[in-house]
């Protein structure tokens, strides 16, 4: 690949936009890693990239935020409560039984 052809192509934008195709974009970062002309134009570009709003790199929110806790009401969290209790007081109560029955 020769600098002449990266110019005119425009890769050094084309891969910041990930829009070169991989056999190309395989070839470019072939050359990027014995070019330090062609890394420096990459860089550039990002700079104007992100200097203008498009930046190459996905943004990531540095902290995400946390999500807001649901309130339940008191008269629904006892009504909750009460049904848990139940259904595991109805399974206890039926074992208690049949052991009670078992009984001589």
């Amino acid at each position: 690949m020769d600098h002449r052809y990266i110019e005119q192509h425009s890769l050094a934008d084309r891969y910041l936009d990930h829009a070169l195709p991989p056999p190309e974009r395989a070839a470019f970062e072939a050359h990027l890693v014995d070019c330090q002309e062609c890394t420096d134009r990459v860089l550039l570009a990002e700079m104007f990239h992100n200097r203008n709003g498009k930046s190459a790199a996905k943004s990531v929110d540095p902290q995400p935020q946390p999500r807001p806790r649901v309130a339940i009401k008191p008269r629904l969290f006892w009504l909750l409560t009460a049904a848990a209790l139940l259904l595991l007081l109805i399974p206890c109560g039926f074992f208690l039984w049949e052991l009670h029955a078992l009984r001589p």
